[in-house]
Order: structure tokens, then sequence, then C-alpha cells
């Protein structure tokens, strides 16, 4: 039997991550909760409430965790700082997951190793890694740069000395280097011509590994290809939502007691978004 877990969803976060369909859908215990828990004991709240990630995000989910929610999941997080969030978590015990369309990818999970495995092998013998994100017109650049470094982050890739190379109406280019020197080119492009997907490129002395990660709107599956020496090889496909993995993340993490990492990587792509924009 799994934990039955009450949930509460902002009405800014209910829009963003479709929260009442998504957690209805999961074969997992979960139940509303009643929104008004301002009066009420900390015991008598929500164990997840669902925040919206414009601007302020992380002060709402502090408030979050101080009225006495467990779980906090954060829909589509902006650039901001979440070391004040980071304590309070810790201090309350709380989990913490943000909700992120591309890197939130069942494809780059923890879990799937042969993912990582693929990426990491590709890295040692790296000569150039390139990334592309691809989003609608009007979507705010900083806001695509934090979605584009939170999937190499996730990815287990470090960048370094990252430096804004060109950007205008219709996107951005960046440049910076793995360890060791391999370049790094990252593109954003904002056009309604294609639709919204990432991509990871490694380029190697041998062949390539490529991670391409589709629009988050649906249970589209991330495509992972390796080509080696010894040929090509293509990952089994899974056909997963980002808002569906997010939430079994957070009941998992719930239900074993063993804590989140969002916060912690979510620091190191603050770091890298500060260098380009500050």
């Amino acid at each position: 039997m799994t934990t039955q877990l009450s949930v509460y969803a902002d009405p800014q976060a209910e829009a963003a991550g479709a929260v009442s369909a998504v957690v209805a859908s999961l074969p997992l215990s979960f139940a509303p909760a009643a929104p008004a828990i301002d009066a009420a004991p900390a015991a008598s709240g929500p164990d997840v409430i669902a925040v919206s990630g414009h601007a302020g995000w992380t002060e709402r989910a502090a408030a979050a965790v101080r009225k006495g929610a467990k779980g906090i999941v954060v829909s589509t997080p902006v650039a901001e700082d979440p070391a004040a969030l980071v304590g309070v978590a810790e201090a309350a015990g709380s989990v913490v997951v943000l909700d992120q369309p591309w890197a939130g990818n069942l494809a780059l999970a923890g879990s799937s190793e042969n993912v990582h495995n693929v990426i990491a092998g590709a890295l040692e013998d790296a000569v150039l890694l390139d990334s592309v994100a691809i989003a609608a017109p009007g979507t705010d650049p900083r806001d695509l740069l934090t979605e584009q470094f939170s999937v190499l982050v996730q990815c287990g890739i470090e960048v370094r000395n990252v430096r804004m190379v060109q950007r205008n109406a219709n996107g951005y280019t960046v440049a910076g280097v793995l360890a060791g020197g391999v370049p790094v080119a990252l593109q954003g492009i904002l056009t309604s011509a294609l639709p919204a997907t990432a991509s990871v490129s490694i380029l190697t002395s041998t062949g390539r590994a490529d991670v391409v990660l589709p629009d988050p709107a649906a249970a589209w599956p991330a495509l992972v290809r390796a080509v080696t020496k010894e040929g090509a090889t293509a990952l089994p496909t899974l056909y997963e939502s980002s808002h569906r993995t997010s939430w079994s993340r957070i009941h998992s993490h719930l239900s074993s007691g063993i804590p989140a990492t969002d916060l912690a990587q979510f620091s190191t792509v603050l770091s890298l978004v500060t260098q380009l924009t500050s």
C-alpha cells in the first residue's frame, strides 16, 4: 500500500503544471486538499503544495514549508537564488522538487543509468559539445537559458567560462568550455516554425552522442542515440511527461525519505545564468 499524500496547487501552479490532471493520472495515492490553510494548524494542511515558478517562487515555497508542507513541487522555476529556501526546507525536513519542462524528462532522471552512461562515455572523448534550445517567440531568453543550463546540469555536464557571443530578438549564442578546454556552443532560438525542443550533441573523435528532448506538452519520448567505432545505438524510448515524472519523484522522495538534489543543482544553474546576465 502506497503512502497517501494530500495535494494543493495554487491557481497559477495548476495552470502551469496541469496538477489536477497529472496527479489523477498517476497510479499513486494522491488526494486533493482544501485550499484554505492559512488559519489551519500545520498538521491539517496539505502534504504537498504545488507552487508556480514565476518570480518570487522561492519565497512562496518557503512559506508553504513553514505552513507544514512535507513536499513542494515548483512548476517551471525562473532563475532565482534558492539558498534561503534550502535552509528552510532542510530545517523542516521537507522535499522540494522542480518540475522543469526539459530537465525533468524521465530520460534524464538519475535512475536512467543507460542515458547517463552514454553521456559520460562521450564526454571522455569529446571534441565539441553543441546544445540547441527552441522556444516560442516572446519567451524570455533568460528563462530559456535557465532551462537549457538545467538540461546540461541534469546530464552531468560541467560547463565553464560561459560568455554571451550574440543575442537579439530571435535568440542567443553562448560559448564556454568543458573541463580540459573542449569547446561548448549553446544556441537559443525563438521561433514558431519549429516545436519546442532541447538537444545536446557531444561530438567525439570516433562518433557522437545525441539527446533530444521533445516539447514537454505531452508524453512524447526523448531520443537518445550514440555512434561509436563499434556502431550506432538507440536507447529504448520512454513515453512519459515531465509533469508526471516530477510528481512521481516527489511521492518517491517522501515515501522513501531519500532527499532530493533539485535545489543544489539549481544553484549551479543560477551561477551559470548569472555569469551571462549580470
